[in-house]
């Protein structure tokens, strides 16, 4: 029964989050903490280790997030979407951040025995290098949220948590609507 209703708190609670993160608003940042505390009770009980640990990662993310967006807040004002210009270096990292963190989840998974080691390792290593991009500002963080989220929405469903698979099916279509937005309304700050 508790196990629902954090599964649902974490449904309502994640929706809320979206929309903020669409609209920029650094509110999300709280509401995305009380969102991962849930979803690591729930995916702890499931035994999907690496979604569990993401989701401490998130949590600890969305602190940071805080407060970089807040000091981003005071160079454009309040209001408006802020992107930062993801250079070459950038792209690169990410991409090595993505190889490193999938190798070192997968195996890290195989050993717990997790029930879907590859896919919990590609939703890891996606929601890491995703988690960065999105504190930075980078508009490419929306692409790595469309392969996450969808991955993440198969890996509930085959798992049984339909509340979660429908939790990230609403946030795969808001990355492209979010995509969309920042793509119209962002202001570049670097």
């Amino acid at each position: 029964m508790i196990f629902q209703i954090l599964e649902t708190f974490t449904l309502v609670s994640g929706l809320v989050y979206i929309f903020l993160q669409v609209r920029q608003n650094r509110w999300m940042w709280p509401v995305d903490v009380l969102c991962c505390f849930a979803a690591i009770v729930v995916f702890a009980h499931q035994s999907l280790w690496a979604s569990m640990g993401l989701n401490i990662y998130y949590l600890v993310m969305g602190i940071a997030g805080w407060f970089s967006w807040k000091r981003d807040a005071k160079k454009t004002g309040e209001n408006g979407i802020r992107i930062r210009q993801m250079s070459a270096m950038a792209r690169i990292g990410s991409v090595l951040g993505f190889a490193a963190s999938f190798v070192l989840l997968y195996w890290a998974l195989k050993v717990t025995a997790d029930p879907s080691p590859f896919a919990d390792a590609l939703v890891g290593a996606s929601g890491i290098v995703g988690t960065v991009l999105l504190v930075r500002s980078y508009l490419e963080n929306w692409y790595v949220w469309l392969f996450s989220d969808t991955l993440s929405l198969l890996l509930c469903f085959m798992q049984g948590l339909y509340f979660m698979a429908i939790l990230y099916l609403v946030y795969t279509a808001m990355a492209v609507v979010g995509l969309l937005e920042w793509r119209r309304d962002g202001k570049y700050i670097d």
